[in-house]
């Protein structure tokens, strides 16, 4: 005797198709987990990370390793050992090394314990980590690739994001971040000003946070002055640039309790 399947009476909610389709996305940043960098792990300050097209910067960086060292390997030929066994694997250790968030903090950047030189463990270099704060930011640009390098006209392959902060030395040249060759430059650029103007990340649920706030301090209590700024008491007073925004937010919500009285008129 035929006897039905149990799957049919089995809730939608708790069949294998639907428990497979929530174990994929993250429950704190709802971000899809394929997506998600696993070196950040279940981080729940991480709200979004970033990638790095690894293959495409390995690939350039050797060309422009090599192809200058290429004249040397004619008079010196233990040099292209020394470059295959050593420069050749630092490089693309160092590249895979590189990581990129979006913290509820401003941007982490970490360059993971990497080989260098002989590739010894004497020679390692540790862990280096870097937050910048949204607050402090004051410009996030790309720079598309263009022309090649001075050295065997290698083409420049790879988009470059630069971060500065006010206390950057933008001056000589330098950047707080220069970041290259990374997947989506423009999505990561778009997701920064929407932190830094305190939006939140779309998709994100809690990643809305207020950029003036200062960090935590003390005992766990956060600066006085975040609310002073709002509320004309700091240094902000009138100019404070928290009170327009809630002069729009009242402003929306006049105009949502005005709507919802119509349609209470209409349906009564």
């Amino acid at each position: 005797e035929d006897r039905p399947s149990l799957s049919c009476f089995t809730p939608p909610a708790f069949r294998p198709s639907s428990l497979a389709i929530i174990a994929t996305v993250s429950p704190a940043t709802g971000m899809s987990l394929a997506d998600r960098d696993p070196f950040f792990g279940d981080d729940p300050d991480v709200l979004k990370t970033y990638a790095f097209d690894y293959e495409k910067i390995i690939a350039f960086r050797r060309k422009t390793l090599i192809w200058p060292e290429a004249p040397f390997f004619i008079c010196c030929p233990w040099l292209i050992c020394t470059a295959y066994l050593c420069e050749v694997p630092n490089v693309e250790d160092e590249v895979r090394a590189q990581h990129l968030a979006i913290t509820k903090d401003g941007i982490r950047y970490v360059v993971d314990k990497h080989p260098t030189g002989c590739r010894l463990k004497i020679c390692d270099e540790g862990k280096i980590s870097k937050t910048v704060p949204f607050d402090k930011l004051t410009d996030c640009d790309n720079q598309e690739p263009a022309g090649a390098e001075t050295i065997c006209c290698i083409d420049r392959v790879l988009h470059e994001t630069t971060v500065d902060t006010a206390s950057g030395n933008r001056d000589s040249g330098g950047h707080e971040l220069s970041l290259q060759g990374l997947v989506d430059p423009e999505g990561f650029k778009r997701d920064v000003w929407a932190m830094k103007r305190g939006d939140g990340l779309e998709g994100v649920p809690d990643s809305i946070v207020p950029v003036s706030m200062t960090r935590v301090e003390g005992k766990g209590k956060a600066s006085s002055s975040y609310m002073a700024n709002i509320f004309g008491g700091g240094q902000g007073g009138s100019d404070s640039e928290a009170l327009p925004l809630l002069r729009e937010h009242n402003q929306l919500l006049k105009q949502a309790v005005g709507y919802l009285k119509i349609i209470a008129e209409k349906s009564g």
